[in-house]
């Protein structure tokens, strides 16, 4: 009798066990996740000086689509590929330069991160974390009609270079129905730049601007 309740009992442990493991986490090992969502840019800029002592540029928010894809390589960590359709961003002056509209640009922002699941998640809800790198592409820049009349010439182009720098993330997945979930996320990334003003030509300015937005992602996300 005493050997059949303990047979019992490590059954039912074993049981207990088993649907803990089975529910301590949302994704497991060799699943791929798919997160679409509205993607909000914010920059969080500075820059040096364009002109003068007391001038520079501001670059402003922007909203998007954004989208990434998680391969998870164990139930706790994740590799993580994130995109976006195109973002466009006004720049504009600061400071003694307030209220000159510079240009536009567009930019995309892949960037490759490692994600950690922690164990306190839940089949219901999933935390993570990520770390990675980002590299920032520039492109279709343009010079403002308002600059133009400033510089008294049409011929001025804006050239910014791409950046390269790190991205910390943090989000979560809410359990919807089976793999189907609601996902929130959000991003700091390390974007700095050089924006070149050219007139005539020639460089007449170039303008180390740091970027450094916060990136924030509502949507939902598609275990398979």
């Amino acid at each position: 009798m005493k050997q059949l309740i303990k047979s019992a009992t490590a059954v039912a442990v074993g049981a207990v066990l088993s649907l803990t493991a089975v529910e301590a986490f949302a994704h497991k090992e060799g699943d791929f996740i798919l997160r679409l969502g509205a993607a909000h840019v914010s920059p969080n800029d500075d820059s040096s000086n364009v002109l003068g002592a007391n001038d520079g540029v501001t670059v402003d928010s922007a909203t998007g689509v954004g989208f990434s894809g998680t391969w998870m390589l164990s139930d706790n960590w994740g590799l993580e590929v994130l995109a976006a359709l195109p973002f466009t961003h006004d720049i504009n002056g600061s400071g003694d330069l307030a209220g000159l509209p510079i240009g536009e640009t567009k930019h995309l922002p892949p960037t490759v991160s490692f994600q950690y699941y922690p164990e306190f998640g839940t089949d219901d809800f999933s935390p993570y974390f990520g770390l990675g790198v980002n590299y920032t592409k520039f492109f279709e820049e343009k010079a403002s009609p308002e600059l133009k009349a400033a510089l008294s010439t049409n011929d001025v182009q804006l050239e910014l270079d791409d950046s390269f720098g790190l991205a910390a993330q943090m989000g979560a997945d809410w359990k919807i129905s089976d793999n189907f979930y609601f996902n929130t996320a959000v991003w700091y990334v390390d974007i700095d730049t050089e924006a070149d003003v050219i007139v005539n030509g020639a460089t007449a300015t170039t303008v180390d601007v740091q970027i450094d937005p916060w990136v924030a992602m509502v949507g939902f996300a598609w275990r398979f």
